[in-house]
């Protein structure tokens, strides 16, 4: 799972985990991109790229099996398990804060802030290897919240450091597909270690804690201590009142919190339902985790992986706004997929795969569109604030998704089922919020390819 995706507070340029797929402006010919990204030369994007892989990795693996290990071995309910994973992106909202004060500050900087993401993440991968109770739990979690919000912000301002404004959308397109590797790798490889070591989830957290300790190693060896930037000033507090008064954005909120909220089910209780109400996927209980985890493998992360930049050039003719509708459809059609595949007495192994596909799909046309919206929306002057305020709905949607997750997966066979029409239903929700989103700001068009689009003059009369 990719779960979850923050910005630099202070930061004028939204480099969210949403927008590394896609800057201001969708280049016509991504893949011409894409390999253009793959000679850079700067070796720090590099480092950075295996630095991201290796975070990857674990926060992947984390996020994936802890649902699978504290209900199916340990033995704690869906439901708290769920809140659990919930805590971490709420304590995610002070790591980011925080973290983008370190990482400004010359006194720590990119590189120390760095390095305490990694111990943070050490220590709370150590601490869910020897985890049997809901408190413990909830500390390891709270612990992940702040290594995950110290990470991104320190290594988004990192890679700014080292490019120039032509090279950073190759760069990012490089972390990006760090990013999708260190996933896939840590649910594969996830579940083949819980297979070769007879399904002792120890093992697994204890590997996840020595790759962050690796990961802090290789930055304090082969990062150098840069002289921090001096940012534009900003009033920060007077920018965030003016997002907050932005009746465009707070509508795009209403809708976003849906999407992220999908994404949230799909990484977190997805797993778990597979696992334990869907045979023919889970293999019997010996195989169920290595068989979930190759599922979400190939079918979500690597389908994801391999379709983001044809999606998005081919998406790219439309408006945003519509490409956002588009991806509700498709949500609507996975989450009743996943019901049917629970349902279904025939072809379930089938199904899911669709199902994960077709939801694939709709993350990979949401997240890009998703960051432009914000960014066309926001003054230049403004851009930090307004990311600032947009990107709370992953950390809401990430609390909300595997809290309502685990609680339905807590109850009857038959409300685990129809949770995921629930969930199919409530995208109609989304399509007349978008509706009255592209009634109130105007239907946004797609900037002409290679040509920054400018804030329109009618922005000016919308934030005030």
């Amino acid at each position: 799972m990719s779960q979850c995706k923050y910005v630099e507070p202070m930061s004028d340029c939204p480099f969210s985990q949403a927008s590394m797929n896609s800057e201001d402006t969708l280049p016509t010919n991504r893949a011409s991109s894409l390999l253009t990204a793959l000679q850079l030369s700067n070796q720090q994007i590099w480092l950075q790229a295996l630095g991201r892989s290796l975070c990857q990795i674990s926060a992947g693996l984390i996020y994936f099996y802890i649902p699978l290990v504290f209900v199916n071995q340990v033995g704690l309910s869906a439901t708290s398990v769920g809140f659990s994973v919930g805590l971490s992106s709420l304590s995610g909202i002070v790591g980011h804060i925080l973290g983008g004060v370190l990482a400004d500050s010359p006194r720590f900087g990119r590189k120390t802030t760095l390095v305490l993401s990694g111990i943070l993440g050490a220590l709370e991968s150590f601490l869910l290897a020897f985890t049997h109770t809901l408190p413990l739990l909830m500390a390891a979690c709270l612990l992940l919240g702040l290594s995950v919000g110290f990470y991104w912000t320190a290594a988004d301002a990192a890679v700014m450091d080292v490019t120039r404004t032509t090279e950073r959308s190759q760069a990012f397109a490089i972390m990006n597909v760090a990013e999708n590797i260190g996933n896939g790798v840590g649910i594969l490889g996830g579940g083949i270690l819980l297979t070769l070591v007879h399904q002792s989830h120890q093992w697994l957290f204890i590997a996840c804690g020595v790759i962050y300790l690796a990961f802090a190693m290789m930055v304090h060896l082969t990062m150098p201590s840069p002289h921090q930037q001096h940012l534009e000033e900003l009033h920060t507090s007077a920018g965030l009142f003016v997002a907050l008064k932005d009746k465009s954005l707070l509508i795009f909120i209403l809708a976003n919190l849906l999407f992220t909220t999908y994404i949230a089910l799909v990484t977190s209780t997805i797993p778990l339902y597979f696992t334990n109400f869907v045979p023919a996927i889970s293999g019997g209980a010996d195989a169920a985790v290595t068989s979930t985890a190759s599922l979400f493998t190939w079918c979500y992360i690597g389908a994801g992986a391999v379709l983001q930049i044809p999606i998005a050039q081919l998406l790219n003719r439309f408006a945003k706004v519509h490409v956002l509708m588009f991806a509700l459809v498709f949500w609507a059609m996975g989450f009743a997929l996943v019901w049917l595949t629970g349902t279904a007495t025939v072809a379930q192994f089938a199904l899911g795969v669709t199902a994960l596909f077709i939801m694939a799909l709709a993350s990979v046309a949401y997240k890009p569109f998703a960051a432009a919206i914000v960014a066309e929306l926001a003054p230049s002057s403004l851009r930090g604030a307004y990311i600032a305020i947009s990107s709370q709905c992953w950390t809401i949607g990430y609390f909300i998704g595997p809290t309502l997750g685990g609680w339905a997966m807590d109850q009857s066979i038959t409300l685990a089922h129809r949770s995921w029409l629930v969930a199919a239903a409530t995208t109609f929700l989304g399509v007349i919020v978008l509706t009255a989103f592209d009634r109130v700001h105007g239907s946004i068009i797609p900037p002409t390819p290679g040509i920054e689009k400018s804030v329109p003059s009618t922005q000016a009369s919308v934030i005030n």
